[in-house]
């Protein structure tokens, strides 16, 4: 795809919306608060054309999250629209754009992140794929977000998909346990027990799902709703699929007050995910 540059700028001016009235205002204010709650949102995005980006984009702003982890995104015009928009108003934006019109994901955070040591590990999984860390209090929190190749019954696509996990476990092998450390993003994969179950499904997608365990980390959703069914994307039959994730170290479970799906962005049709959201209840300063 050819990225028609001039196109984004125009775009990108405040008269490209409809309404002034739908323009937040900057954060430079907020960077000199201290605030007792870290509040994040992980959706996949659908790699939305222009039109649909500045809604997001809207919606987004509107919601007035810390931190926002983005998935499926790629070297659109779209995805940079949505990386310059923040951008335009003071957030620092996280975006490797992926080539051979491949997948990625992108952070846009109101704190400046730094690169964390999981990011030495992951050589081997591209774009889809980024590790930072963010103070929190005295500390600094990690975060991984990834997008997990999806998978169709083509041979091809699940060894694509089952090798991505394979690195990706390999990764968490060579640094094991953390106690500060949040992973998110669409694994496209379902917990052992989802119901419905889906037998087309193999025990290497659901069992990436419980090898996460083995690292500290607990599904933070689960934690908080053990028994309730819900969906972040709903199939052509109306068949549910909890693709997103928010996973989160032990340690931290303490911090955390919220862990929720958001279903109003797929009802809206901003995009076919529901997001996540995650709120921690610890002082950090920026």
């Amino acid at each position: 795809m050819v990225i028609n540059m001039k196109k984004i700028a125009t775009n990108l001016t405040l008269d490209s919306f409809s309404s002034n009235e739908d323009i937040p205002e900057s954060i430079g204010e907020e960077n000199n608060k201290i605030q007792t709650i870290l509040s994040s949102i992980c959706w996949n995005i659908g790699n939305p054309s222009i039109d649909r980006a500045k809604k997001q984009a809207l919606w987004l702003k509107a919601q007035n999250f810390d931190l926002l982890f983005l998935t499926e995104c790629k070297k659109s015009e779209g995805c940079i629209f949505l990386e310059r928009y923040f951008q335009n108003f003071g957030y620092h934006v996280i975006f490797p754009k992926p080539d051979n019109n491949e997948y990625g994901v992108m952070i846009i955070s109101k704190i400046k992140p730094e690169p964390s040591n999981f990011s030495k590990l992951m050589t081997e999984l591209g774009d889809r794929l980024i590790s930072i860390k963010v103070p929190l209090a005295e500390k600094f929190i990690e975060i991984i977000v990834t997008y997990v190749p999806s998978r169709n019954a083509t041979e091809d696509r699940k060894a694509r998909k089952k090798h991505f996990l394979e690195n990706l476990l390999l990764c968490f092998k060579q640094d094991p346990i953390s106690h500060n450390r949040i992973f998110c993003g669409d694994f496209n994969i379902l917990e052992p027990d989802h119901d419905p179950h889906y037998s087309f499904f193999e025990n290497w997608e659901y069992n990436f799902y419980s090898d996460l365990l083995k690292f500290n980390m607990l599904d933070i959703y689960r934690y908080f709703s053990p028994t309730t069914k819900e969906y972040s994307w709903i199939g052509r039959t109306n068949d549910g699929y909890r693709y997103d994730h928010f996973f989160a170290s032990i340690d931290l479970l303490p911090q955390i007050i919220e862990c929720k799906y958001l279903h109003e962005p797929r009802e809206m049709k901003l995009s076919d995910h529901s997001a996540l959201v995650c709120k921690i209840n610890k002082i950090w300063a920026l």
